[in-house]
């Protein structure tokens, strides 16, 4: 009796994930903008960025999945869910809390051994979007890294604008040769199935790969030179 009763408070307050929809994974760094050690504008051997970026790479190839990441986010989306699940579940659950839960781990644990810094600790959230929305999604993480990335940049520079809008901000930032440098950077750079993506090309329906190879990175993870196909979907 008892154990029925747990069980259903259990199910009443945890959300199934769509089998059939793109399924999101969401990680934002704790304090990473506040962090005076962190300098999200540089990228070197072990940097918070190179580590983001080997990240990204590693679990867009595993979950043959999009990974779009900037400033101090990274965001998975998973056309197929059942990857997912059946990495992260041993009953073919679908329940949203096991796998953020576990997920969760297998990132901070790989993001982790690549950064050369102090272990960083990551707020998680999941959840399924309309296939039609995937596009969609990006481009507004795009949006959202561009205007952390702006702001961040800003306040490195003692320059405090307040609630100016995004686009005075960032012709604020153009003055600087050192933002300029940052090129694309600013805007998020996306990864698919372990491809390295254009992705002003891709949200215009094109796809376009970036030559980044990173094979010698991880030993363990096989070369796979299957031909790189997708099927876009309308936004």
């Amino acid at each position: 009796m008892w154990n029925n009763y747990f069980f259903e408070i259990q199910k009443k307050y945890n959300m199934r994930i769509s089998k059939s929809n793109p399924f999101v994974v969401r990680f934002d760094g704790k304090d990473v903008t506040k962090d005076s050690d962190i300098n999200l504008l540089y990228t070197y051997k072990g940097s918070m960025l190179e580590a983001l970026d080997v990240t990204s790479w590693y679990f867009s190839k595993k979950y043959h999945c999009y990974v779009i990441y900037g400033s101090d986010e990274i965001s998975f989306i998973v056309p197929d869910p059942q990857i997912i699940i059946d990495d992260c579940s041993s009953d073919n659950s679908d329940y949203s809390n096991e796998i953020i839960a576990l997920i969760s781990q297998y990132f901070f644990d790989y993001f982790n051994s690549m950064y050369n810094g102090k272990k960083l600790f990551w707020h998680g959230k999941c959840f399924s979007i309309p296939k039609g929305k995937l596009i969609s999604y990006i481009k507004y993480r795009s949006g959202v890294i561009k205007n952390v990335m702006t702001t961040y940049f800003l306040k490195r520079k003692n320059i405090h604008m307040g609630n100016e809008k995004i686009n005075v901000k960032m012709d604020k930032c153009l003055e600087y040769d050192e933002f300029k440098n940052l090129g694309d950077a600013v805007y998020g750079t996306l990864y698919y199935d372990g491809e390295k993506l254009d992705l002003f090309e891709f949200l215009n329906g094109n796809v376009v790969k970036i030559n980044d190879k990173k094979d010698n990175i991880l030993d363990s993870i096989e070369n796979n030179d299957d031909e790189f196909s997708i099927e876009f979907v309308d936004f």
